[in-house]
């Protein structure tokens, strides 16, 4: 992976509200111990060019994803039906690539695993596209998916916050409040860990966000990240 798309891995601040912003910390707490994980054998994969979400998808689930993304031997695929609990599933597969990613690199970090060929890519865009089409299957709000491009030109606004260059979040998820940015809620469960849960994130996606509770919560509604498994 180039040093450009290195850079991509590390732009994680992308979180805002077509309201106004919603820019949202992480609770910080000392990393939980975390069972042991080995880094398979695979040949080196290129980055899946992402063109359409359900190609793609359907191109992740199946068995030739074995040689496209990391850990697939934590993954049980056969699960993931689309429904809030999968989530758990892919959160505790993301844990897996966290604990290899820690040991390699600093706090916030990425270490060689994520970059060292396209499978690191290809499981943060797996786990965000995943992420994103929950979200829309199971949320009493209507959420679209739209590629960055097209969001930025419609709302040149957040070009300040977003920058020009989408990293790896070639679409975003347009909802009544806002935007959301999947791919990149993936990204940061792999370099922050178990307070960046893909299934809290759903939850409170799941329903109309109170916008004052948000921004004065300190647990952001009731529910702390921290005690979130994984």
């Amino acid at each position: 992976m180039t040093s450009p798309e290195t850079r991509k891995l590390t732009n994680l601040c992308r979180f805002c509200g077509l309201l106004p912003f919603i820019v949202m910390a992480g609770c910080t707490s000392a990393p939980p111990a975390e069972r042991t994980v080995l880094v398979e054998s695979y040949q080196e994969a290129e980055a899946v060019k992402v063109a359409n979400i359900a190609d793609a998808l359907e191109t992740f689930m199946s068995p030739e994803a074995d040689q496209l993304i990391l850990l697939p031997n934590r993954l049980d695929r056969s699960k993931l039906d689309y429904s809030m609990d999968s989530l758990l599933i892919i959160d505790r597969w993301l844990a897996d690539i966290h604990t290899i990613n820690r040991l390699q690199s600093d706090v916030g970090g990425v270490g060689e695993t994520l970059v060292l060929d396209g499978r690191g890519d290809n499981s943060v865009m797996f786990a965000g596209l995943y992420l994103g089409q929950v979200i829309r299957a199971n949320s009493d709000l209507s959420w679209n998916w739209e590629r960055f491009d097209t969001f930025l030109a419609a709302n040149p606004v957040f070009a300040e916050h977003y920058g020009h260059d989408p990293g790896l979040d070639t679409f975003v998820l347009v909802g009544p409040q806002g935007a959301a940015t999947p791919i990149n809620t993936a990204l940061k469960r792999v370099i922050y860990g178990k307070e960046e849960s893909l299934h809290f994130i759903a939850q409170w996606l799941q329903s109309e966000i109170d916008l004052e509770k948000t921004m004065t919560s300190r647990d952001l509604m009731g529910m702390d990240r921290r005690d979130w498994a994984g």
